[in-house]
């Protein structure tokens, strides 16, 4: 319980960054989108359920804010953490290209998306200016962020695993 209540504490505070240091980490009119990290971090260091669980909730977030379909980015998030839950315990949790060759999957697959449900069903079709101009440097920008943030959350990971994991063993000792 205390370790799902800190995954919502940590998008939470990801929502409040994004939103109020989004226009001041902007180069070029592009920031990074900081939501799009949890759900691959939570799922390539704790499972499918995990990943979607933080996709869902950053989802919807990111929804209230920025997105004007709602429920879409939820959908994607969820999907993104689904998708970085498959590799949970096939690598290590230093390995770091894995969740970045993910992440930056995720990244350009939500962008294109998004691209597709908010400009190409009004008959905006100059597809290669929006994945030059704002996909790829939203994707680039996202994955520079995502490199100086993966070791403190997955150290981040590791304590608040490690309490859960303590409990667990002494439950499992008294019953035996």
């Amino acid at each position: 319980m205390k370790r799902k209540l800190a995954e919502l504490v940590l998008v939470l505070f990801f929502y409040v960054l994004q939103v109020s240091m989004g226009r001041a980490v902007c180069i070029g009119g592009i920031m990074p989108n900081l939501l799009v990290i949890l759900p691959v971090v939570f799922g390539f260091l704790n499972g499918k359920n995990e990943g979607m669980f933080a996709g869902f909730f950053a989802g919807i977030l990111y929804d209230l804010f920025f997105s004007g379909l709602f429920g879409f980015s939820a959908l994607v998030f969820v999907y993104i953490g689904y998708f970085a839950g498959v590799f949970y315990q096939k690598y290590e949790q230093n390995e770091m290209l894995v969740p970045l060759a993910v992440l930056v999957a995720g990244s350009f697959s939500f962008g294109f998306l998004s691209y597709v449900g908010n400009f190409l069903l009004h008959n905006r079709l100059n597809a290669m200016y929006f994945i030059s101009r704002f996909i790829l440097p939203e994707v680039i920008y996202t994955t520079i962020v995502f490199v100086a943030l993966y070791k403190p959350l997955a150290y981040l990971n590791t304590k608040l695993y490690s309490k859960d994991k303590r409990r667990m063993h002494n439950f499992d000792e008294r019953n035996i």
